[in-house]
């Protein structure tokens, strides 16, 4: 892997039953993202919401996270971009009443691994590691990503092979980095996108091949493709999906790009639970019911 690519920039699991959060906001500068207006923490949803049966592929079990406490609560630093917000704002929904899991909050809008210069990931993410020492990173950015960019005095163009190998090995990085800190990785790929959006499908699958093609390479990281989630019957985006009385409920923003709240977020949340549960044998739940039964994610006790 090339060296210096991110150096010098100052920017700075078998368990039964449900586990039962602590959710941080982690203070970190932001700017105007690149992608969308942002950003408001979601609200709990209201009623449960309904989606066709899920079929996911028999999981490759990873080695189990010890069992969660109050003591020892599991922590999960979530990374990424404005996207990731949108997660770690679900995750926080569902799970930030648990007082066995921690939920910090690391994503920041605008950012991703072709600009460096405007944030130092790698960096960041050492900070994050040597922080909270967390046993799941959770990542979900790329929305910045499509775009050429320069490796030392090198043009790298977005799609040619050059760019497949230099942002694999960003890509690549960032897992190893996470990985020598003892923590295990969930991959989240981006979501299809709108077709009037600012952003094209086509770049986003080429971001997602890289970013499977290197979890399957790393031990210990786990991708997650969310691809299908906010699609209709008919395979095509979707604004809305119906809840349990039939009414559609909005589940992506009006810019076809960020995820919309408090549905579209738990939506999103829900799958990387059962993901995390499947891959780590854990059993985590969920505040309130299951907004998305299909999940089969269990309800949390309710604490006096």
């Amino acid at each position: 892997m090339k060296a210096g690519w991110w150096v010098g920039l100052a920017f700075v699991i078998g368990i039964a039953g449900p586990i039962f959060g602590l959710i941080e906001n982690h203070p970190v500068p932001r700017s105007t993202p690149k992608i969308a207006l942002r950003r408001h923490r979601s609200e709990p949803s209201g009623p449960a919401f309904s989606l066709p049966p899920a079929h996911p592929k028999t999981p490759t079990v990873q080695p189990a996270v010890p069992m969660p406490t109050g003591q020892q609560p599991l922590t999960i630093l979530c990374i990424g971009d404005s996207l990731g917000e949108d997660l770690q704002y679900g995750l926080a929904d569902l799970m930030g009443s648990n007082p066995a899991v921690h939920i910090v909050e690391a994503a920041v809008g605008s950012t991703g691994l072709a600009n460096v210069a405007y944030y130092n990931w790698p960096l960041a993410l050492s900070q994050e590691l040597a922080r909270y020492h967390p046993q799941i990173v959770v990542v979900l950015l790329g929305g910045n990503d499509a775009v050429s960019f320069d490796q030392g005095p090198q043009y790298v163009p977005f799609g040619s092979p050059l760019w497949q190998t230099d942002y694999g090995e960003r890509v690549a990085h960032m897992m190893e980095e996470a990985r020598q800190a003892g923590a295990y990785v969930v991959w989240v790929g981006l979501p299809v996108m709108a077709s009037f959006s600012v952003l094209s499908n086509t770049a986003m699958q080429a971001l997602n091949t890289v970013y499977q093609d290197q979890a399957r390479l790393h031990p210990g990281v786990v991708y997650v493709s969310s691809w299908t989630l906010f699609q209709n019957a008919d395979g095509q985006f979707t604004e809305y999906l119906p809840d349990t009385a039939g009414q559609s409920v909005m589940v992506r923003d009006p810019d076809g790009v960020h995820i919309a709240p408090p549905a579209g977020n738990e939506l999103i949340a829900s799958l990387v639970i059962q993901q995390i549960n499947q891959h780590f044998g854990l059993s985590l739940c969920v505040s309130g019911q299951d907004p998305w039964q299909n999940f089969h994610l269990a309800r949390c006790p309710t604490v006096p």
